[in-house]
């Protein structure tokens, strides 16, 4: 499995939420609960926000694999149908 993770996500609340180990007793308490859990399984997991603008990736992914009904691991590269999504983002962040 994979020892080092980054999740990133445009919820900044939900970020914190996954951050923190205190309980949660929003409706999402027990997605939270859950993450919290496994973060204990890798030797490093990082959560950050982004900006939704800056986010295109992350919503063609989710439209994609919804429609297709497939799942996706990005290791390695990306999916052919999110390239041009990719690499616009390349050149809005410079190095």
């Amino acid at each position: 499995g994979w020892s080092e993770v980054i999740v990133e996500g445009d919820s900044l609340a939900i970020i914190k939420k996954c951050q923190t180990q205190n309980p949660d007793k929003s409706q999402i308490g027990a997605h939270v609960h859950d993450i919290q859990q496994l973060k204990d399984s890798f030797q490093s997991i990082v959560f950050n926000h982004t900006l939704r603008s800056t986010n295109g990736l992350a919503h063609i992914l989710e439209t994609e694999t919804l429609k297709r009904s497939e799942t996706v691991y990005m290791v390695g590269g990306v999916p052919v149908y999110t390239a041009q999504v990719v690499e616009a983002e390349w050149e809005r962040e410079p190095d």
